[in-house]
């Protein structure tokens, strides 16, 4: 990934307490920007962040839930880093990336470990996270 560079992804969330799925960047031990993290036990909310720059929304809304498709968007600009969930542009951080801004792309389902969100109930013996759709167009 490099600045100017738009992802758009399609993902079904993890009903499963303790699922942990993230679609997010990393370079040499920085370089972070979360296109979003999630937990089920806060059922409607999307971690959305710019770490490169210190800037993030914890975003709210009632059509994202377990279970559920969501449609994300998100522009790496110089200036600004830009977020939509499901066609609705939701977070403008003003803050961007910077010029020279890259990272390698990361997709991936953690588990918590219970410290700050609750761990996998120990009878349930796997958890799901769908990519149906991801897309990079590099400007």
């Amino acid at each position: 990934m490099r600045t100017g560079d738009v992802l758009e992804a399609r993902v079904r969330l993890p009903r499963e307490t303790g699922a942990w799925p993230a679609i997010w960047t990393w370079l040499d031990g920085g370089q972070e920007v979360d296109v979003f993290e999630y937990h089920p036990d806060n059922p409607d909310l999307l971690e959305l962040s710019n770490r490169v720059r210190g800037r993030y929304l914890y975003f709210r809304d009632p059509e994202v839930r377990p279970g559920v498709w969501v449609d994300l968007r998100v522009e790496f600009g110089a200036r600004s880093v830009v977020w939509w969930v499901n066609g609705a542009r939701v977070f403008d951080d003003r803050r961007g990336v910077g010029r020279s801004w890259r990272a390698y792309l990361i997709v991936n389902l953690s588990v918590c470990a219970g410290r700050y969100h609750p761990a996998p109930d120990p009878d349930v013996s796997e958890m799901s996270y769908e990519v149906s759709e991801l897309r990079v167009y590099r400007n």
